[in-house]
């Protein structure tokens, strides 16, 4: 009787474990398995959006300017048309050389005016005396004329002396004229080469004076670009020539770019499918290929010592109607295709 009892004992305890075998490979638990596995296959990270095609803005060069100071700026996500002003810098400083230059300019145009009346009174004279010097010669020429026996001999060589007076004079007015010539010319020329240098000078200040007012190159929106401390400019702040002030970004030309920690790095691959949200409207997915990684692994930020690459996603279909560059997003990775 023991031993029948020992037995049904032994038949039990092997249907137990036939029935925990059967559960364990149960088509509830192979899908757990496999979504397991299939979240082992992704990587979540964050990013944001941005434009393949941007347009950056800033101070323009100028002569002897370094330092700006930013009197107006477009606001941050404005849609703006090309040829829109979308950024000043202070021109009074431009404004004050160009008053100083065209004063400049004016005061020599008057030492023109001066010199050119100076030079045709100077050769009036010069003219009226080599006409005067003329009319001596023709008189001594006459007298040195006169015949020898129809004067005494002292009359007759005072008058040749007389005639050669007359000729030296009048070359001597002659080559005057001609020096004096020369010299209101050259002085003419060089006021006229000063007036040349100021013209050119007032209408390089004009032009300067003009391109602190930056308009937009073409259509866009307007986002104000960040220092290296995450900094954005504000008007008032003063800021060094190079330094870029406000992007405008293509709105067609969207991608995303995303922030992926070094230790996935070895996971991550060209070719890879990317699902995100945009977190101001995480009810629609979006798609999209990662196109780009980056060489270098850096720091997040000064602040924020985590390490990270760089990956850019292709969009496939983006939404303008939603979708503004800078726009932060939440991105899954597939690092296997055959996940999706």
């Amino acid at each position: 009787m023991n031993s029948f009892i020992n037995n049904v004992k032994k038949a039990g305890a092997c249907l137990v474990i036939t029935a925990l075998l059967l559960t364990a490979c149960s088509p509830e638990q192979s899908e757990t398995v496999s979504v397991t596995k299939n979240k082992a296959d992704v990587v979540r990270v964050t990013g944001e959006i941005e434009s393949a095609d941007s347009v950056y803005f800033g101070p323009p060069t100028v002569p002897n300017v370094w330092q700006y100071t930013i009197s107006f700026m477009a606001p941050e996500g404005r849609i703006v048309e090309a040829g829109a002003p979308i950024l000043k810098f202070d021109p009074q400083e431009l404004i004050t050389r160009l008053r100083d230059k065209r004063n400049a300019l004016n005061e020599k145009h008057k030492q023109l005016d001066k010199q050119r009346i100076v030079a045709r009174e100077v050769m009036a004279d010069l003219k009226l005396s080599q006409q005067e010097a003329i009319a001596g010669l023709e008189k001594a020429r006459l007298k040195a004329d006169i015949p020898v026996e129809l004067l005494a001999s002292r009359d007759y060589k005072q008058n040749k002396l007389i005639l050669k007076q007359a000729q030296l004079t009048l070359q001597s007015r002659g080559e005057e004229l001609v020096k004096q010539q020369r010299v209101q010319d050259t002085e003419i020329n060089i006021l006229e080469r000063e007036i040349d240098v100021l013209s050119a000078e007032v209408a390089e200040s004009r032009s300067s004076v003009e391109r602190m007012t930056i308009n937009a190159s073409g259509p866009g929106v307007v986002i104000h670009s960040v220092d290296r401390r995450n900094n954005k400019q504000e008007v008032g702040d003063s800021v060094w020539v190079g330094r870029r002030v406000i992007e405008l970004p293509d709105l067609s030309k969207l991608q995303v770019h995303l922030e992926v920690p070094e230790r996935e790095s070895a996971r991550i691959e060209v070719g890879q499918r990317v699902r995100f949200v945009v977190d101001a409207a995480p009810d629609k997915p979006f798609f999209g290929e990662i196109i780009e990684l980056a060489s270098v692994i850096h720091t997040r930020s000064p602040n924020q010592p985590a390490r990270i690459f760089d990956a850019t996603v292709s969009m496939q279909d983006p939404d303008s109607s939603i979708m503004r560059p800078g726009m932060s997003v939440s991105a899954e990775i597939f690092v296997r295709e055959a996940q999706l």
